[in-house]
């Protein structure tokens, strides 16, 4: 019998670190719907006007303040539309920098061809304006979905250790006083049609 127990109890004390262990690494997760979120107004999957009206809008400049870069006639853009596309604007002013990126709408619509696919939004880094960009952002997006050194939210967060989002996810991140928002259908779906354009039977 005190074998018994003895043996019992060191099997009791070799599982218990790893129960809690499992306890510790089930942490809850808060899928949210990130495309409903906006930084300065711009939210993904916005035309290029959209996004221009947008920022116009937020900083109260003119269109004259934003900058735009257009696609070469050798990039993907431009073989996909047809055309030289707007690929990027950007808002620049004493430290304060947005980027907004389009991605060619697939299939292409003549009328709407650009999509925005990502955002960044970032001020001038201090110890202070770190402290309350992470503030101001959970006060606007609320509730992340993981834990993380930096706020995070997604749609797809990962399950058990509650850490980081699914790499389909779209996603809301900041670190130090940067902003980033990227949803990765634009993108993936640009890359299909391009592999499905270049798709080739071997002939030999």
């Amino acid at each position: 019998m005190k074998n018994y127990l003895y043996t019992l109890n060191r099997a009791i004390q070799i599982a218990l670190p790893f129960v809690a262990f499992s306890a510790m690494s089930a942490q809850p997760t808060h899928p949210v719907d990130v495309r409903a979120f906006d930084i300065a107004g711009v939210k993904t999957g916005m035309s290029i006007e959209e996004a221009r009206t947008a920022m116009e809008k937020n900083f109260g400049v003119s269109s004259n303040s934003i900058t735009e870069s257009k696609s070469l006639p050798s990039q993907v853009t431009t073989l996909i539309t047809g055309t030289e596309q707007i690929m990027y604007l950007v808002y620049e002013k004493n430290g304060t920098r947005m980027q907004v990126s389009f991605e060619p709408r697939v299939p292409y619509d003549k009328n709407n061809p650009m999509a925005v696919s990502q955002i960044t939004y970032e001020i001038p880094w201090t110890k202070d304006n770190e402290s309350v960009m992470k503030d101001a952002a959970l006060k606007k997006y609320g509730q992340v979905s993981s834990n993380s050194m930096y706020p995070l939210w997604c749609d797809k967060p990962l399950p058990g250790t509650g850490m980081g989002c699914a790499p389909d996810s779209v996603k809301l991140e900041m670190a130090s006083t940067k902003l980033r928002m990227y949803d990765p259908v634009w993108t993936n779906a640009r890359i299909k049609f391009m592999e499905d354009k270049n798709a080739t039977k071997p002939q030999f």
